[in-house]
């Protein structure tokens, strides 16, 4: 039986959350596979939405990777399938993956700033205006 397109877009974009959650995880294509029982080449075949994964081995899947099913099924609907992830490069995955795990509320705010382009507002140095050769005016 052929595979209507909506059912291969779906497919793809449930590969897709699966290759996310996986480099997140920093596991590898082959980990994964030996975890649930394929070969590296079928879990690429997944990932690409090549291949459609039995539910026994979506479940499998999620349980190594470390999320539910609802984050691999995310995005996806049912006359279109969206990506539940952008295009993003894998140091920004492991960048949003360990966020929350930093234990400072100042931290993650200033990573936040950085990442947004603007210094942070509070701590700013001050600069004093002092004459040379002028001990008086020297702090």
């Amino acid at each position: 039986m052929r595979r209507s397109q909506a059912d291969k877009d779906a497919d793809a974009a449930l590969g897709t959350n699966i290759c996310r959650f996986r480099e997140i995880s920093g596991i590898s294509q082959k980990e994964l596979g030996d975890a649930i029982g394929v070969t590296f080449q079928q879990v690429r075949k997944y990932e690409s939405g090549k291949d459609r994964i039995s539910s026994k081995k979506l479940v499998e899947t999620a349980r190594t990777i470390g999320c539910d099913l609802n984050s691999l099924y995310a995005g996806i609907g049912i006359d279109d399938a969206t990506l539940a992830f952008l295009d993003h490069s894998r140091a920004a995955l492991k960048l949003a993956a360990n966020f929350d795990g930093i234990a400072s509320s100042e931290e993650r705010a200033a990573i936040a700033l950085l990442l947004a382009g603007s210094p942070p507002k509070k701590n700013k140095p001050q600069f004093r205006r002092w004459a040379i050769g002028t001990p008086a005016a020297r702090p």
